[in-house]
């Protein structure tokens, strides 16, 4: 198992743990997070656009368990962060600097993570 190889974003070690090094679970988990991360980003986008911003806060705390478990800290950070910030008034152009950064991580992680399901 070659998963040791140089991630920017990425860090299965909380994964290994909770697979207990099993590899078809961490490659079904690390599917699911890929195939997961365009539906996410359209989400996040249609929920900024109407300013929805109790819903955005409850998929950012869903989205927060994904980047965790994928070991995506920068991301768990931002949001909880995000979720906290949606609970309250937001300004609009915070909120959509946290979605852009999501964005823009996560399709970086997810190109780390198909190489590393290329490995497993």
């Amino acid at each position: 198992m070659a998963t040791d190889q140089a991630t920017h974003h990425v860090n299965l070690e909380f994964l290994k743990e909770i697979s207990e090094g099993n590899l078809d679970l961490m490659r079904d988990l690390i599917t699911l997070f890929i195939t997961q991360v365009p539906t996410f980003s359209e989400q996040m986008d249609a929920y900024l656009k109407n300013e929805d911003y109790c819903t955005l806060a409850k998929l950012a705390h869903k989205i927060k368990n994904s980047v965790a478990m994928m070991g995506i800290d920068e991301l768990t950070s931002d949001m909880k962060k995000l979720e906290n910030l949606c609970t309250e008034k937001p300004n609009y152009n915070v909120v959509k600097a946290y979605v852009d950064r999501f964005k823009k991580i996560s399709t970086e992680a997810s190109a780390e993570l198909r190489q590393i399901l290329e490995s497993l």
